[in-house]
């Protein structure tokens, strides 16, 4: 994502998972970042201006009024019972004052800031407080106090108070005040930085600490058993009874089982930081899902069936289903929550598989147990890493399971969550996505008219939001994303869409790669594809227009110019 939407983005306060759905959030949004950038253009037509236009020296003193007229600060006189005498343009307009406010020379314009005094900066300073002290002839500064104006938003700004002395006697008071917002919110910017980084280590070093546990459980159990094996090996041959066998085959097996165990957490763990570092290999293709959970079913079975526990999976009788999932993936997805479900159940408990479509864009897969449930508190940080539930500690796992299955799912553009009572038990949904496009609620009307397809490839939500935002402009453009090169080729064969928004540094395969795939094959030959990068290098242009892009968009969009764009390409195809 380009640097300068990004910081748009945190100075809305949108984050990937609290993107607003109101329509009126985003035109406020998308109406701000067209002012930033018409103000940009003004200032570097001004300093272009002035760099080709030498600027003349005054032929003489230049007059005051025009000095104060100029100030980008706030200047206020007031005489020595507070009262407003005299302010520039600037201070007009941060206190919203007109001529009759001025007329009437009012009076209450200081207590419209809030002021706090450095000795005690928890109570606010008083007006005749501060009255008295500047007409002592003490000055007052507050860096951080705030405008308060009756019919507008409470302002930041710094001020400067200071006594006008004639005659070794106070005359006035005069204010000198600028708007700090900007530094406010860099402020605010910077500390939510820092409690993320913040959080980031400590969340970092709570997983060490974790792990440094569960490793040393099966090690402790390993070098205990060795001790003890070494120790009766330790014995001569003709002192060896039949009991020191049976003892020494149960340490070898103790041994097996706590290596088998720490070598699962050591392999579960690295698939973990493959995630995190987003260098785990996802094959993401259109795939059978009622076969996978049969061979899910199978190898727990014999789990099961240790503890005389059944499983029910409901999903034999139904027709084949697809998703855009990796099969491997889902498999170990699946096999990891229907273990669960058995280790955490009853003695002769129940376990039941169920899939349903409420959405047409997904699959859910619901797995149910007879389990001893969870609190909403448990429920929580069920997927947390090595978590693991209080009371049941005594069943063994790595307590990790949960967190890659989640990260898993996320991946594949999947969710996950859990429902829970105490007592009855708990039932772990995913939801799969299908690539079907959702058509209900659409009216005859507007089925009748032509609809158009507009396939946008791009690994990040955020941006696919607010593409998605954006052609509400356009009503008869549906909007269908994928997050990988592989998904999106998988897409545009399916679904034939009417064009194509394609981002160039997408993981894995890139843009460059999709686009040769998509005009290799005759179904997606002639589709308009349009190119979208932050690298706008003359190199990365001409690469682009070799390629055979539509058109080739440099972020951050120009809306105008992208709609303009989408419609050109609607028009040639």
């Amino acid at each position: 994502m380009h640097s300068l939407l990004e910081r748009q983005l945190r100075r809305a306060k949108f984050h990937d998972d609290t993107l607003p759905a109101d329509l009126a959030a985003w035109q406020e949004f998308l109406s701000r970042i067209e002012r930033s950038y018409i103000n940009a253009d003004r200032e570097r037509q001004c300093f272009k201006v002035s760099t080709t236009q030498p600027i003349k020296p005054p032929s003489g003193p230049l007059p005051l009024s025009k000095v104060v007229a100029e100030l980008s600060d706030g200047l206020c006189l007031f005489d020595t019972q507070g009262q407003l005498i005299f302010f520039n343009l600037a201070a007009e307009k941060y206190l919203g004052l007109g001529s009759e406010q001025h007329n009437s020379k009012s009076t209450d314009v200081l207590d419209w800031f809030e002021l706090h005094d450095n000795s005690n900066p928890d109570e606010r300073l008083a007006t005749p407080s501060l009255i008295q002290r500047l007409v002592r002839g003490d000055s007052f500064h507050d860096s951080y106090a705030v405008l308060q104006r009756a019919d507008l938003p409470d302002l930041p700004v710094s001020c400067a108070f200071n006594p006008i002395v004639e005659n070794q006697q106070v005359i006035g008071i005069v204010l000198l005040f600028r708007d700090i917002s900007e530094v406010k919110n860099f402020e605010t910017e910077l500390i939510t930085a820092k409690e993320s980084a913040e959080k980031a280590s400590s969340a970092k070093s709570q997983f060490l600490s974790s792990m440094s546990h569960e490793l040393r459980t099966p090690m402790n159990a390993i070098l205990g058993y060795s001790e003890l094996l070494k120790e009766d090996l330790g014995v001569s041959l003709e002192e060896f009874e039949l009991e020191h066998v049976e003892d020494m085959q149960q340490y070898v097996g103790h041994i097996l089982h706590a290596g088998w165990h720490l070598l699962e957490l050591i392999n579960q763990v690295l698939d973990l930081t493959r995630i995190e570092a987003g260098s785990l290999d996802v094959t993401i293709e259109k795939a059978e899902v009622i076969e996978l959970i049969k061979e899910g079913v199978n190898f727990v079975t014999p789990q099961a069936e240790k503890h005389a526990i059944t499983i029910e999976n409901t999903t034999d009788e139904l027709p084949p289903q697809y998703a855009l999932i990796d099969q491997g993936r889902l498999k170990q997805v699946i096999i990891n929550l229907l273990s669960n479900a058995v280790k955490y159940n009853r003695e002769g408990g129940h376990v039941s598989l169920h899939l349903t479509q409420p959405d047409p864009k997904y699959l859910r897969i619901e797995i149910k147990d007879t389990g001893v449930g969870m609190t909403p508190e448990q429920q929580s940080k069920v997927f947390d890493p090595f978590t693991r539930l209080s009371g049941l500690n005594l069943i063994e796992g790595t307590g990790i399971g949960l967190t890659i299955t989640k990260r898993l799912l996320e991946i594949m553009d999947g969710r996950i969550g859990v429902e829970s009572e105490i007592e009855v038990g708990s039932t772990f949904w995913i939801e799969l996505p299908t690539g079907e496009i959702d058509h209900e609620g659409v009216d005859e009307t507007a089925t009748r008219e032509q609809k158009y397809i507009l396939l946008y490839i791009e690994d990040s939500r955020t941006n696919v939001s607010l593409v998605g935002q954006i052609l509400k402009a356009r009503p008869l453009v549906a909007l269908m994303s994928a997050h990988t090169g592989e998904m999106g080729l998988e897409l545009a064969h399916k679904h034939h869409p009417q064009i194509i928004l394609l981002d160039i540094n997408l993981p894995g395969m890139d843009g460059f790669e999709v686009l040769k795939h998509l005009r290799e094959t005759a179904d997606t030959r002639e589709i308009p594809v349009l190119g979208l990068s932050a690298n706008d290098t003359l190199q990365n242009l001409d690469r682009a227009r070799e390629a055979g892009f539509f058109k080739y968009i440099v972020k951050p969009l120009d809306i105008k110019q992208f709609l303009k764009s989408v419609d050109e390409a609607l028009g040639n195809n």
